[in-house]
């Protein structure tokens, strides 16, 4: 809670299974993971400067989230992570999901509510190139974004 650093939590190079996770009042970041493999079970986040979730390098695996008040994105996937999410809730983001540079991202429920953006799949970073999001069931009431060397997928795939 009121987290002032660039990152609320820090996961480097972790291993982790049926993680829960609350955090509130993050100064950027609230939790941000690099180069780990973990499967968190429950995160609610409330009130990030930047991203509510920012991973990058690994394997992540999420069954549950409350996010609200990202000021950027409540889900940043980057370099060349795999991300699976069951079951997330976000109120009010910039941006609801970003997956980039090479990364494979894939949510079954997207409930989004006041974002600006629900979601975009983009190249970032010259040494990478474009990446995946797919999407099974949301609500979005704006719109999705990507890059040329991007996909979006909606719906039952």
């Amino acid at each position: 809670s009121k987290g002032e650093c660039e990152d609320s939590v820090n996961l480097i190079r972790a291993f982790g299974e049926k993680m829960f996770l609350t955090v509130t009042d993050a100064f950027a970041d609230a939790v941000d993971a690099d180069f780990s493999q973990l499967s968190l079970s429950d995160l609610e986040v409330v009130n990030a400067g930047n991203d509510c979730l920012d991973v990058s390098g690994g394997s992540y695996s999420l069954s549950n989230a409350k996010l609200s008040n990202c000021k950027d994105k409540a889900i940043s996937v980057g370099e060349m992570s795999n991300f699976q999410g069951d079951n997330i809730s976000v109120n009010k983001a910039n941006i609801g999901v970003s997956s980039k540079d090479f990364s494979q991202t894939m949510i079954n429920k997207l409930n989004l509510n006041e974002v600006t953006l629900c979601g975009e799949s983009k190249h970032k970073k010259q040494e990478f190139g474009g990446a995946t999001l797919t999407i099974r069931d949301n609500n979005c009431d704006t719109s999705f974004e990507k890059d040329n060397e991007s996909i979006i997928l909606k719906g039952d795939i």
